[in-house]
């Protein structure tokens, strides 16, 4: 037999396997999604939005997409599109249709107050929801206070100058004790804000005499619907940026402070924030859900009218009723924040906005509607309900050179972790009451029995880190701020958000659910440190925690609370457990759950994992099977040839 012919049988096989191999590659590459070269896009505007905005930038920077940011304001980022310098623009309120009376002379001569004229197309997309929060410094006894509450009549009184010290008689009647003899300073902003025109705004349809008296006292004119620059008077400091507010307020300079600014600044930091009497009379925190409750009774443009999509205020907000939202839950400063986009239509096309641009923005839009929903309530954030999605979604499609692949009208290939099969936020379903003790007239040290609010033991209620302990314990273990107390605490003790017990102890839950767009991750609760009364929760002087109990943020070991001051019975409040002592938990640094729990000293407790999904990019299992498919023809094909060529030697008698 010729060395060709004896060839040929061995080389058809293995022809086969390559020519299999080949095809099972191109149809696993085929299915990875189209590549995208690299686009720079270029944006300024909200400091509200711009926690969200940034993680979201970051979110799509591995797909091509690189957005330059500048939180400068809503007024200089919409200034910023009408010079044609932006790509995109954030501005929490729509464009100026009558000049802003409530700037001052600076803001008038830089062109920042007046009607803005829009010269190039655009479309308003909502992007996310949230409370615009009442971030505040005290510190009592070298604690600091971490439970204010206050009525909407006291936040009008102290912005604008009304209520000038902490210890007035109105916060006292809020809080439930007397403060120090310290004057408040109000932190407000000094640069043309959507976080000042939404709280103006409120300010001017809650309380419409007060406020129009209070402008034309500061500026000899009234502010009208809102204000982007709100007039200063006595001690009020201005501050540029949602950023430097929130790091005014917290430096140890900041005592007495009290200023406005997105929850998000707080709530990564752990910063406490006031809970606001809702017109239901409950005190609330500017929470996820209790924002997601509120915004149900916001009217949108489109949404809730007939508004065409083609008009220039479609999805744009009307928030009178969430002033006036009666439910429990609601939160009375939320609000929606907006992206301003091109948009093809009878005005001019924007400047050096390209095809290439309009599909990198129009991708990351359609991230931003979708998965990206599922990060706000970690971002201090609320999601968007599926109208504004919808709607958001409708106006990409006007993006010159969209390549969004979303169905607006379906939501097909919205993988949004927010919406239920039904379309509804999956947190209104699970948004919870708060706590009777969080109605207004309740002491500090307030229990619930039997559903009803009483006054419980010790002198100050117990703060704790992650706000007021809104159930003092007694012989039936009242619920805390942080989540129920499962375990009774002793007769005169309350167990507290931070796991704090009574002499008895009471257990506690162990930290926090969320879902995100990857599957369900666990965040760990706040840990205790030991001490006589803890730091700054645990029970007063008659209700005291412990020599072991007691806890506070400030001197917790290290791990997260979910929100810096919880509502009652939310559960994405901080608690530890009830002995008191602090848990270590280990986390899994790639589903995040909790796989172990214990004292750093003791044994670790294993913890039941959940299934999740650890959801990696397409290219990392197509090239994961390619090398399987490799590594198993390296396994077959040196047998086959041995074979073969022992075969050839029988046959042929061993000569080769």
């Amino acid at each position: 037999m010729s060395r060709e012919a004896a060839r040929r049988p061995l080389t058809r096989p293995l022809g086969v396997l390559l020519s299999t191999l080949l095809a099972a590659g191109s149809a696993l590459l085929a299915q990875a999604p189209p590549a995208h070269a690299a686009v720079a896009l270029t944006a300024s505007g909200s400091s509200w939005a711009f926690p969200a905005i940034d993680q979201w930038r970051q979110d799509v920077g591995p797909q091509g997409i690189q957005i330059d940011f500048n939180a400068v304001g809503s007024a200089v980022g919409r200034q910023d599109w009408n010079t044609g310098r932006n790509d995109f623009s954030a501005s929490d309120v729509p464009f100026r249709t009558r000049a802003d009376t409530g700037a001052g002379d600076a803001a008038q001569r830089a062109g920042l107050a007046g009607v803005e004229k829009v010269v190039y197309g655009y479309s308003y997309v909502p992007i996310t929801a949230g409370g615009t929060a009442l971030m505040y410094h005290l510190t009592v006894g070298g604690k600091q206070v971490r439970d204010l509450r206050l009525s909407t009549q006291t936040i009008m009184d102290i912005f604008t100058s009304k209520i000038t010290n902490w210890n007035d008689p109105k916060i006292t009647a809020d809080y439930g004790k007397a403060l120090p003899n310290i004057p408040i300073t109000p932190v407000v902003r000094s640069d043309g804000s959507g976080a000042t025109a939404q709280f103006t705004r409120w300010m001017s349809h809650s309380f419409p005499s007060q406020w129009e008296e209070y402008c034309k006292s500061v500026n000899g004119v009234a502010c009208g619907d809102y204000t982007e620059f709100f007039p200063p008077s006595g001690r009020m400091t201005a501050q540029s940026g949602s950023d430097v507010v929130a790091t005014y307020i917290k430096a140890s300079s900041g005592e007495g402070t009290i200023g406005y600014d997105e929850y998000a600044f707080a709530k990564r930091s752990d910063w406490p924030v006031a809970k606001v009497l809702n017109p239901a009379g409950y005190y609330t925190l500017p929470t996820a859900s209790n924002v997601a409750v509120a915004l149900t009774a916001a009217k949108v443009r489109g949404v809730d009218d007939n508004t065409a999509p083609d008009d220039p205020n479609y999805l744009q907000q009307n928030l009178d009723g969430v002033y006036a939202n009666g439910d429990k839950r609601s939160y009375p400063l939320s609000s929606y924040s907006y992206l301003i986009v091109p948009r093809t239509n009878s005005l001019q096309a924007l400047p050096k906005f390209s095809n290439d641009k309009g599909g990198a923005l129009s991708r990351f839009l359609s991230y931003v509607l979708c998965q990206g929903q599922g990060e706000a309530d970690d971002l201090g954030y609320s999601p968007i309900p599926r109208g504004l999605v919808r709607g958001g979604l409708l106006q990409t499609q006007h993006i010159p050179g969209n390549a969004s692949t979303v169905n607006p009208d379906t939501l097909a290939g919205c993988a949004n972790p927010t919406l239920n099969a039904a379309g509804q936020l999956t947190i209104l379903d699970s948004a919870p009451m708060p706590s009777e003790c969080d109605t207004k007239g309740t002491p500090l040290d307030c229990k619930v029995v039997n559903g009803k609010p009483t006054s419980g033991s010790g002198s100050t209620g117990g703060a704790t880190s992650g706000g007021a302990a809104t159930g003092g314990a007694g012989s039936t273990g009242g619920a805390t701020s942080g989540g129920a107390a499962t375990g009774g605490a002793g007769s005169s003790g309350g167990a507290t958000s931070g796991g704090g017990a009574a002499a008895s102890g009471g257990t506690g839950t162990t930290g926090k659910t969320t879902t995100g767009g990857a599957g369900t991750t666990k965040t760990p609760g706040a840990t205790g440190g030991t001490g006589t009364t803890g730091t700054t929760g645990g029970a007063g002087t008659t209700g005291g925690a412990g020599t072991t109990g007691g806890t506070g943020g400030d001197a917790g070991t290290g791990a997260p609370a979910a929100d810096p001051n919880a509502a009652a019975g939310d559960p994405g409040a901080a608690v530890d457990g009830g002995d008191g002592q602090g848990v270590e938990e280990v986390v899994d640094p790639q589903t995040g759950q909790v796989v172990a729990r214990g004292r750093g000293s003791g044994t670790a407790t294993e913890v039941a994992a959940d299934v999740v999904e650890v959801a990696g990019r397409p290219e990392d299992w197509t090239l994961s099977t390619l090398t399987a498919l490799e590594l198993l023809a390296v396994v077959i094909v040196p047998p086959l040839l041995g074979r073969r060529l022992l075969r050839r030697r029988s046959q042929t008698g061993g000569r080769s």
